[in-house]
């Protein structure tokens, strides 16, 4: 499973949410006007911010060892891997900027990934993706921590945004790749508990060109109750000309 989350980790490495966080990937070097610097601009010391921590409650957990359960396929023989598979989240740290962008090394330094940049586990924002890349579609499990309050004692609506455009933007980029969000349509219809967990469940609609239609839905845990649903149009790019190259 892990060789399969490395490899899974090389397809998606675009969308700024979550694809962007996969420094473990090593890149050629690119020279240009006399300037170097590593096709993919992240540290190269990755952590895997998706794995169970004292944070999770019973029900996270609980959903974790479900979908765990389903990346491997147990039969008499072997063990094979199954139709999902866990996938990586690092916090991302930016080393350079090029194409005109320049940052100070302060910014560099201290530049995170949005929704890794709290050390405190349980804080914020907790969860954990599955990918099914033959039906084209993924679940996330997120518990919401004290830092995402909106209304008391609820999760914040830009939290939630947050949360689908990082998963339905997984999803799309690890289907074709590099894209970037352009359209993100989204219905509240329940608040969610802070502190609670939920299921984001997101799956391609349509391709059309470099054009990525996806639809996601946001539910408690058993699938009974419906707290958010939303649409996402992303677009294919080249990361080359996203750092001006």
């Amino acid at each position: 499973m892990i060789r399969s989350c490395l490899k899974a980790s090389r397809t998606f490495i675009s969308h700024c949410p979550v694809a962007l966080s996969h420094d473990a990937v090593s890149q050629p070097v690119l020279v240009r006007r006399g300037l170097s610097m590593g096709l993919w601009p992240f540290s190269a010391s990755p952590r895997d911010f998706s794995l169970p921590n004292a944070s999770w409650n019973a029900e996270m957990r609980q959903v974790y060892d479900h979908y765990t359960a389903l990346c491997e396929v147990k039969t008499e023989d072997s063990e094979e891997t199954g139709p999902w598979h866990k996938l990586p989240s690092y916090n991302r740290s930016l080393k350079h900027a090029a194409g005109g962008v320049y940052l100070s090394k302060l910014i560099q330094s201290k530049a995170r990934l949005f929704t890794r940049n709290k050390k405190e586990y349980g804080a914020a924002f907790e969860y954990v993706i599955f990918m099914n890349k033959q039906e084209k579609r993924c679940v996330c499990a997120f518990q919401a921590g004290h830092l995402l309050e909106g209304p008391p004692g609820h999760v914040h609506g830009g939290a939630i945004a947050t949360m689908i455009d990082t998963v339905t933007g997984t999803l799309a980029g690890y289907l074709v790749g590099p894209v970037m969000t352009a359209n993100l349509n989204i219905n509240y219809r329940s608040p969610i508990p802070l502190g609670g967990v939920v299921l984001i469940h997101s799956a391609l609609d349509r391709l059309e060109g470099k054009k990525i239609f996806v639809n996601c839905r946001v539910t408690s845990t058993d699938e009974s109750k419906l707290h958010t649903e939303a649409t996402a149009l992303f677009i294919s790019v080249n990361m080359g000309h996203l750092f001006g190259m």
